[in-house]
């Protein structure tokens, strides 16, 4: 047990010291003795944890930071006392406003990381997956609650309101957060009031 949690930390330092020096310098300008030299771990262990060097370390990062995410969102789900329908827009507001704060933070974006890697691209798709699921159950539970209407096919309610968030994202998203927060927070509430408003919904294709 001691010798998982040596190791645990020893990758967690990695990752930490990995994402510092990407905030500064830039992902394809930081090398792996850089990461060596900040982590102060040698080269030859870095790679023992992460074979596929800077781009697995990139990986682990970005794993890292989406199951956070997520995991963060449901546990908004969890404590807020509010409808299921509100409920998802304050889920929907963290998510946007967490991506804007780590694109603004990192020196990589999403969309110039996706073209470089499939494997972020896969990454990404799964955790696209997972997020729509999730807004999926808070649209059932809102329905079961009698806030929406209980005939809509909710997981396709999810993708479209995942269709918006490229506008609220870098590089499209231009603004700064306080108006990001202002635009996105008047954008879901329209979306997702008319999902209330609509007594008999039509087959959304």
């Amino acid at each position: 047990m001691a010798r998982r949690k040596v190791i645990t930390d020893r990758k967690d330092r990695i990752i930490e010291s990995a994402d510092r020096l990407f905030n500064h310098y830039g992902w394809e300008k930081t090398t792996m003795e850089d990461i060596s030299r900040e982590a102060g771990i040698p080269r030859a262990t870095i790679y023992l944890e992460f074979s596929g060097g800077k781009e697995d370390i990139l990986m682990a990062s970005i794993e890292r930071y989406l199951e956070n995410l997520l995991n963060s969102m449901k546990e908004l789900a969890r404590q807020s006392r509010t409808g299921r329908l509100e409920t998802l827009k304050q889920v929907i507001l963290h998510n946007i406003l967490a991506n804007h704060d780590r694109t603004t933070d990192f020196q990589y974006s999403t969309p110039s990381l996706e073209q470089y890697s499939k494997r972020v691209r896969a990454e990404m798709d799964s955790y696209f997956k997972a997020r729509r699921e999730f807004f999926s159950e808070l649209l059932q539970q809102a329905a079961l609650g009698g806030e929406i209407p209980a005939h809509y096919d909710y997981l396709r309610v999810a993708e479209i309101v995942e269709y918006a968030f490229p506008s609220f994202m870098p590089p499209l998203n231009k603004h700064p957060r306080e108006v990001l927060e202002q635009n996105a927070t008047a954008f879901f509430n329209l979306l997702l009031s008319g999902l209330a408003k609509v007594q008999h919904p039509v087959a959304l294709s």
